[in-house]
Parts: structure tokens; sequence; C-alpha cells
């Protein structure tokens, strides 16, 4: 039974199409709300169907375009915003001496400029919600910390985080909250290729205190918290929903789950 935490709020979700967008999409809904759901075509938000209180959005969220259209569907189909959750992004993996530059360049546009674009564009409508306006981003516990390989997805999620932190002192005084969530392993499709490989996947299930990765469910609950009315007072927050694995030192595996 719905809690109704969410009745008559209206969200904006990016990277909606699957995994943690969409079940950020589908909580808020289920607990009262309606949201704009954004990601980069039509054929991923084919699962809305006929609900009336998700809108599909497909877009570019690099674009000024897209994100301003996305404030303006939300006034004209729900009456106004209330809350905006930037979660699209994008992996990549290459050496760093090795791989094109390119690879930097693209994951910074999407993991980070695409936000800054994003909260530009929400803030006008955000303030009309009157002390109500929340923003949550999804950044990530490689944005804490080095991974191998991944220095340019690590560079954008900590830029992120800090961007997030920076935002707070700005639009803390305007009365509206932002908040970061680092998820750590979690079963979506941006870790499909780790799930299918089962090595991989147990040496991180075995670093995670709790002993199992997370899912799109689980991130989905913490975020709808984060921008709910009851973390009134919470805003500059860098959450970690990670298993406890940024609280190993990595010098050692837990012990087994007994």
């Amino acid at each position: 039974m719905s809690s109704g935490l969410h009745d008559g709020r209206v969200a904006l979700v990016t990277g909606a199409g699957s995994g943690i967008g969409r079940s950020t999409t589908e909580r808020f809904v289920y607990e009262g709300g309606s949201v704009i759901a954004i990601d980069k075509d039509d054929e991923s938000l084919e699962w809305v169907g006929d609900n009336e209180r998700i809108f599909p959005l497909a877009g570019d969220v690099t674009e000024s375009e897209t994100n301003t259209l996305a404030v303006e569907k939300a006034k004209e189909k729900f009456g106004g915003l209330h809350a905006a959750v930037f979660n699209a992004g994008v992996s990549a993996r290459g050496d760093l001496i090795e791989s094109d530059i390119g690879l930097f360049d693209t994951t910074m546009e999407v993991n980070v400029r695409a936000v800054a674009l994003g909260i530009r564009a929400v803030v006008p409508e955000l303030l009309k919600a009157k002390q109500d306006g929340s923003i949550a981003v999804t950044a990530s516990t490689s944005g804490l910390r080095g991974d191998p390989d991944l220095w340019a997805y690590n560079a954008s999620k900590a830029a992120v985080i800090n961007l997030v932190r920076a935002a707070s002192v700005d639009l803390g005084p305007k009365g509206i909250r932002i908040n970061a969530i680092c998820p750590g392993p979690t079963e979506t499709g941006m870790t499909e290729r780790a799930l299918n490989n089962i090595e991989y996947y147990e040496d991180l299930r075995r670093r995670m205190p709790l002993q199992r990765w997370g899912t799109p469910d689980e991130i989905a609950s913490v975020i709808s918290f984060l921008i709910s009315t009851q973390a009134s007072i919470v805003t500059g927050a860098v959450v970690t929903a990670d298993g406890g694995m940024s609280a190993n030192a990595g010098q050692f595996f837990p012990k087994e789950k007994s």
C-alpha cells in the first residue's frame, strides 16, 4: 500500500528507460506523484505504456533544448515541478594512455555537463514549489575512489559529486535542496557485462559487507526519500548506497555471510 509520500508532486527523471531511472519513476508514481520520464529514444520508454501519470520524453540530455522542454512538459501536463532526478549516465572503460581522449569528453558531457544543464533548467520552476523543491543526482562510489581503466568514469563521477556540493551552497538560500547518491555494484543494464561474468560478479560481491549486489529498486527507495519532504533538512549530502563497499579499506575481504 502506498504511503502517499509524493501525493500531488511532480518529478523529472532522466535515464528513465531502464535500471535505476525506471525504478525511480515507478516508485515516485506508486507514492502518488507524476513524472516526466526522459531517455534517449522512444523505444527505451515503451514500458511506460498508457500510464496517465508518466509522460515519456525522448531526447538528448546533453542539449539545453531537451532539458527546457522537459520543464515545459511538466508544467503543461501536470501543472508544475517539485523534484528532479538526474540519473542519465554512461560508463567508459579504457587505458589512460592508449584510449582516445574522446572517451573522456563524451563521459564528462553526459555525466557532468548534462547535470549542470538540467539544474539550470529546473531551478526557476522549483523555486515556485515554495521550499519543496529538491534535486537528486546519481553519482557512484567510483566518484569516491579510483578503479582500473575507469579513469574517465571516475573523474566524471567525482566531478558531479562536487557539483552537487557547490550547487547546494548556491541553492540552499533559495529553498532548493540537492543531494548525490552513490550506488555501488547494482544489477542494471550498465552492469550487464559484469553480471554475465561470474568471476567478476563474485569478486565484487565478496568485497561488499552485505555480500550482495544492490537492485535498482533499492537505490530508487533512497532517491525517493532524498527528494521527499521527509528529507527537508538534508542537502549537499553524498549518500552511499553500496552494501558497505566504500566502508571497506579494500585490503581484505569481509567474512562470508553467515
